[in-house]
């Protein structure tokens, strides 16, 4: 550390700062209220984390513009980000963290596997855990009383994902990949089920790992099978991965899986995903409620949105707002049975908590890669589980 002697311009400002405070301590101080937010900062994920992040500040930016009270005290709130690296381990660091910082609410994880890991801390401090991106039916199976989130799940995309592939794509036989994730085995398994019982012929089933890069082996197996839809449990920058190797083996099928309508997708597939298709929890951009949330984004962040997980971060940065305003309180335990008792209109649709902390109602999209665009085929709502 440099130390220096204070000269007496720094001299002058520090006595001007110290009669500042004297002169106004009359007038009543405002309080903070800090609200946790939990997500991969940095890594191949750190762009959605990023964003999400700077939808979560707009959300509290927006709250603090409402000018919010407390028992008559006006109060801020303010945002603290952690970086938890999509990693399970750095998660519960980052949860325990949030606990010993006392915060009111916790918009967060990113991550299926991070959120369930980080649940187990959230739990015992009694901290709600409101996650905009996290979609495996685990995270909520698990019936903690602190665990909720604002986007569909996945025991209800992987049906849909598979209805389409036997409805719409009518494909008869299907080779299933997944990553060993809570995510991307989960949905696997729920594709797997609805196909199943449509008496369609799995040909094969693949594993593989969040960290491979070469899957040469698996879909060479899966061409000798001849495959006519492959679907990827998995995330979007291992798909594109996929997809660019289907192609250079001379395979035709059609991928299909959950979360790939991005730009990362498209730029690891750079041409070859052509008919990929995916679902994804939420309505297509252009029809959701608040079709101004985008304009809004760019003008404050001087940045083009990329992903689709922002509007959901700043429902969620809003479900904790309401709640602590609705309990009157900043303490986590107050703000967490406010959680539960959510109803509110969203960026994203409508807001409530069943027993289990899934969206009451909750909607999905079907998309389909036409070009470099990613076009809605199919829109629907699930009630419940």
């Amino acid at each position: 550390m440099n130390w220096r002697m204070p000269t007496p311009k720094h001299f002058f400002a520090g006595a001007l700062f110290a009669f500042g405070g004297l002169w106004c301590q009359g007038a009543p101080a405002q309080e903070g209220v800090q609200i946790g937010f939990a997500a991969p900062l940095t890594g191949p994920s750190a762009a959605d984390g990023k964003e999400m992040e700077n939808a979560a500040l707009l959300a509290i930016e927006d709250a603090n513009d409402r000018h919010p009270k407390i028992a008559g005290r006006s109060v801020s709130f303010e945002l603290v980000p952690l970086d938890d690296q999509a990693d399970t381990r750095v998660a519960s660091q980052v949860a325990q963290r949030f606990a010993d910082m006392s915060v009111a609410g916790v918009v967060g994880h990113f991550n299926s596997g991070c959120s369930i890991v980080a649940s187990n801390v959230y739990d015992v401090a009694q901290i709600a855990e409101v996650s905009p991106s996290s979609t495996s039916a685990a995270y909520t199976l698990r019936r903690k009383k602190s665990s909720f989130r604002v986007v569909g799940q996945d025991a209800v995309a992987g049906a849909e994902l598979g209805r389409y592939i036997v409805e719409n794509l009518q494909a008869k036989r299907v080779a299933i990949i997944d990553d060993r994730t809570d995510f991307g085995a989960g949905l696997a398994d729920r594709v797997s089920d609805f196909i199943t019982q449509r008496h369609v012929a799995i040909v094969s089933r693949e594993y593989v790992t969040d960290k491979t890069v070469d899957f040469s082996a698996v879909l060479t197996r899966i061409r000798s099978r001849n495959a006519e839809v492959v679907v990827f449990g998995g995330f979007e920058a291992q798909a594109g991965q996929v997809v660019r190797r289907m192609r250079s083996l001379g395979m035709s099928a059609t991928l299909a899986g959950e979360g790939f309508n991005n730009n990362t997708f498209l730029n690891l597939a750079r041409g070859d995903g052509e008919g990929t298709i995916t679902v994804q929890p939420g309505l297509p951009p252009g029809k959701m409620p608040a079709k101004d949330f985008s304009s809004r984004y760019e003008a404050r962040f001087k940045a083009k949105l990329e992903g689709f997980q922002a509007p959901y971060a700043y429902d969620a940065t809003s479900v904790i707002v309401q709640a602590v305003l609705a309990a009157q309180s900043a303490k986590a335990a107050n703000v967490l049975q406010a959680v539960m008792k959510t109803r509110m209109d969203g960026l994203t649709g409508p807001i409530a908590f069943d027993a289990n902390g899934d969206l009451a109602v909750s909607r999905y999209t079907v998309y389909r890669l036409t070009g470099d665009r990613w076009v809605d085929a199919k829109v629907f709502v699930a009630h419940g589980r």
